[in-house]
């Protein structure tokens, strides 16, 4: 232990170093100056996706920003949890998976980021969790009012999509109707049609980015840009991109790039 002092002058000054007694072994743990560590960032994903969708963006996040704790949620019945899909899951499933994971996982000053469906359960576990929730990134995502679902004021897809689920899902899951090299899955109807529930006025308050991504078209033309209005009426941060609507896909290191940017402390 005569040496300690040694490697505190070689150390960056930028770093706080505690020491710690554990057992024969003398433990470091590296925090930034200001003794914080970087806040955990729960990422959502979309319909017809799942957790894998994530997996490059969260390893440049890590890459990007050593120590950070970057967690994929997996929404029942999706991606890697395809085998639980059932007539029983609904929104209030995949709030629950996520409410959980925070729970479980004892997280707290959390960043939320949520793409496209997944801006419907990042909202819910909002306004139940407001106390652990430090911001939110809502990514091309929907973003509703109390009593709407993801199908309001779209009718018309509404009455495609429960006639696809009913050709071809078992009447609950709306198939992948479209080329799918990224591992699509199934989506449960349920999910979609259900209204979300929001009773914590306090919610609002939580200080919130929305990301238009337009895939090179005009702003005012894009089918999201009705959330995109509806977050600068709420006083969001919003921004557009020409990325498609799946940039983790194609463009994983621009959107980490930006990201970190928008995530910073």
């Amino acid at each position: 232990m005569q040496k300690l002092p040694m490697l505190f002058n070689v150390l960056p000054n930028v770093l706080t170093v505690f020491v710690l007694t554990c057992g024969f072994n003398t433990c470091f743990k590296i925090q930034t100056a200001a003794g914080e560590s970087p806040q955990p960032i729960v990422i959502i994903h979309g319909a017809w996706g799942g957790s894998h969708h994530w997996q490059k963006t969260a390893k440049l996040l890590r890459e990007k920003r050593p120590g950070a704790s970057i967690y994929r949620a997996s929404l029942t019945g999706q991606g890697p949890r395809v085998h639980l899909a059932s007539k029983d899951v609904n929104l209030e499933t995949h709030i629950q998976d996520v409410v959980n994971l925070i729970k479980f996982e004892d997280l707290e000053n959390v960043v939320l980021i949520a793409h496209s469906y997944g801006g419907i359960v990042a909202s819910a576990v909002a306004d139940r969790m407001g106390d652990r929730i430090a911001r939110i990134l809502y990514l091309d995502a929907h973003l509703l009012n109390d009593g709407e679902c993801f199908f309001s004021g779209d009718e018309k897809r509404q009455t495609a999509l429960t006639r696809r689920a009913h050709e071809d899902g078992d009447g609950y899951l709306i198939p992948v109707d479209w080329p799918n090299n990224f591992g699509d899955v199934p989506h449960p109807l349920a999910t979609l049609t259900d209204p979300l529930k929001l009773t914590n006025s306090n919610a609002p308050s939580i200080p919130a980015s929305y990301w238009l991504f337009t895939d090179g078209g005009k702003v005012e033309d894009d089918s999201r840009f009705k959330f995109y209005q509806r977050a600068k009426e709420r006083g969001y941060t919003v921004q557009d991109f020409k990325w498609g609507h799946n940039p983790q896909r194609k463009t994983a290191g621009a959107l980490a790039e930006a990201l970190l940017e928008a995530t910073a402390q």
